[in-house]
C-alpha cells in the first residue's frame, strides 16, 4: 500500500526512515535496495523519484494520526493537495 513501505500495515516514520535509506543509497550510486512493490508504496509523488519529498508527505501523516487525524493515507494526501 502506498506509503507502507515495509508493508505492516501502518504508515509511520520507520516508513519514512526507509524512504530516506533509499534515497541515500541512490544519491550515492550505490543503486536501489527496493523491490518492485516497495519502490511503488515508497514513491508518494509518483514522479519516479524516490527522495525526501516522499519521506516527508509520509512523516506528514504519521504526525496528522498521531494528533487524532482520521484520515487514510490517500485521503491525507488528497486534503493536502487541495
Amino acid at each position: 500500500p502506498m506509503g507502507d513501505v515495509n508493508n505492516d500495515s501502518i504508515v509511520d516514520a520507520v516508513d519514512a526512515s526507509l524512504v530516506l535509506s533509499e534515497y541515500a543509497s541512490l544519491s550515492t550510486e550505490q543503486g536501489s535496495t527496493f523491490s518492485t512493490e516497495e519502490k511503488y508504496s515508497a514513491n508518494i509523488n509518483m514522479d519516479e523519484f524516490i527522495d525526501a519529498v516522499d519521506a516527508t508527505a509520509i512523516l506528514g501523516y504519521y504526525a496528522y494520526i498521531s494528533t487524532g487525524g482520521e484520515l487514510d493515507f490517500a485521503g491525507y494526501l488528497s486534503s493536502i493537495q487541495q
